[in-house]
């Protein structure tokens, strides 16, 4: 069989964009990307800090620590060469009362992978570089910055677009099968029809619904599950505008999987706060603010920004994020994959890619690209 495309992408948020484009730089043409949305980047990918992580959290050997390193240097490389608008700021990381020996801990992790910029910081340092934070140390992290994501993925897409790579908007995938050569899907569009599409490679970056994906062909006992985690987020008011220089971060919130409530802004100096972290056990996707939050958000942000008053908070937007289900508490990795182990070669799973997705994006989809290059 000669399939339709060499390569099907199902998804269209940052990094399907991000596989698309490393496709495009290497020369691969033949490329259908399949999005649920009316226009891509409607998603995970729409409703984020947009903050450049330092990678300094995850474990030193993970997924999230690899791809979030060279992403970084990567996308900050990028956003240079093509004129996004992004800011190399820095963030501090605030620690309260009987909290240093955890900020400690971060330090040395970050250094023992390579984070030789990092600073260990008095209460005093913190209010010099920030006056209206409080700590008693804190830790700066020069690394951290902020990019506009939606400039960031429409250059992507434009790129992808250049290519002659050709999108679906307003489709889902509802079936898939293995055929010689590769996988036939099943796609309904909006006219509800089913049309058929065949493709050597396929490449599953569907966000919230991408372990439906994979269980489409690959059983669930052979793939993670999503838990959809729902974070808010309050902007503070316009006298809060333009006050701070760098990002600001409580230590991470390890219960509820988060690294915390805090304080980012964007190009124009506008502050928000958040996320927070919500389990949604159904999974629905409902993207509605809960206004009964701003006590709990005052109440965080209070503990470190100075002056700080509980009108100054306004409920902004939410976002979901796709966690992989856990069987036991602790760390949860992104669930990248070739699954020809599995007895799938060509299908490659890209699963609970949250934060650092962003950040991550470009690593990711250049490494997705050179599995498909090899053959």
């Amino acid at each position: 069989m000669t399939p339709d495309y060499r390569v099907v992408i199902i998804g269209a948020g940052v990094v399907g964009l991000a596989v698309a484009r490393a496709l495009a730089e290497i020369k691969i043409e033949s490329v259908l990307i399949i999005e649920s949305e009316p226009n891509f980047g409607r998603g995970i990918s729409g409703r984020s800090s947009e903050v450049i992580h330092s990678g300094i959290y995850y474990p030193e050997n993970s997924f999230k620590s690899k791809f979030c390193i060279r992403g970084r240097n990567l996308l900050y490389d990028y956003c240079e060469n093509n004129t996004i608008d992004h800011q190399r700021i820095g963030k501090i990381i605030i620690a309260s009362e009987s909290q240093e020996n955890a900020l400690k801990d971060l330090y040395q992790l970050g250094i023992s992978k390579g984070m030789d910029d990092l600073r260990l910081l008095t209460a005093k340092e913190i209010k010099d570089l920030e006056p209206f934070i409080k700590g008693v140390q804190g830790l700066l992290v020069p690394s951290t910055g902020i990019v506009d994501s939606h400039q960031l993925m429409s250059q992507f897409h434009q790129r992808s677009v250049n290519s002659n790579h050709d999108y679906l908007f307003k489709s889902r995938v509802r079936h898939c099968e293995s055929v010689p050569g590769g996988y036939r899907l099943m796609i309904q569009s909006p006219s509800e029809d089913l049309e058929s599409v065949t493709s050597a490679w396929v490449i599953n970056a569907a966000g919230l619904n991408s372990d439906h994906i994979s269980n489409l062909i690959i059983s669930k006992k052979l793939t993670p599950e999503i838990l959809f985690s729902k974070g808010n987020y309050f902007s503070l008011s316009n006298q809060w505008k333009n006050r701070f220089s760098h990002l600001v971060y409580p230590l991470p919130d390890v219960k509820h999987g988060s690294l915390g409530i805090h304080l980012s802004f964007d190009q124009t100096g506008s502050v928000k706060l958040g996320p927070d972290a919500h389990f949604l056990e159904s999974n629905v996707e409902d993207y509605s603010i809960d206004e009964s939050l701003l006590s709990t958000f005052y109440e965080a942000a209070s503990a470190y920004i100075v002056g700080l008053e509980k009108n100054d908070l306004s409920p902004d937007f939410t976002g979901i994020r796709p966690n992989l289900r856990s069987k036991s508490p602790g760390f949860d990795d992104f669930y990248i994959s070739h699954e020809k182990d599995k007895g799938f070669p060509g299908w490659i799973n890209l699963i609970g890619i949250e934060s650092p997705g962003l950040t991550a994006a470009i690593a990711i989809g250049e490494e997705v690209a050179g599995w498909v290059s090899e053959v």
